[in-house]
């Protein structure tokens, strides 16, 4: 049996600053994983708080999307280990700037 193998054509890096861009991180995560598109996002600051919302964290389940967080930040606007939801890596700024190496194009909200 062939397996298909799926072709990255870019890798988006999303960073992640305020909880104000929901909407946006959705629909830019969605266009760019249907277009092919790796996406690697970065949560700090207040955007910390969007790793709670089931829907951001929904975009997990798509391949090609990945995501981690400031733990410093997260600790600090008081989000417990229990909210952090699984798969998310509890970083530092490294990871942020991993995403920016790694990343074709980066975007922050």
């Amino acid at each position: 049996m062939l397996q298909r193998q799926r072709t990255i054509e870019m890798t988006l890096g999303i960073l992640v600053t305020t909880d104000r861009y929901k909407d946006d991180i959705i629909g830019i995560t969605e266009t760019a994983v249907n277009k092919g598109h790796r996406v690697l996002i970065f949560f700090m600051d207040e955007g910390c708080r969007l790793v709670t919302d089931k829907k951001i964290i929904s975009l997990m389940e798509r391949d090609g999307v990945s995501m981690s967080l400031c733990d410093f930040n997260r600790k600090k606007i008081g989000l417990s280990d229990e909210e952090t939801p699984e798969g998310i890596t509890c970083g530092s700024q490294y990871d942020n700037a991993v995403m920016n190496k790694e990343s074709d194009k980066v975007i922050v909200l």
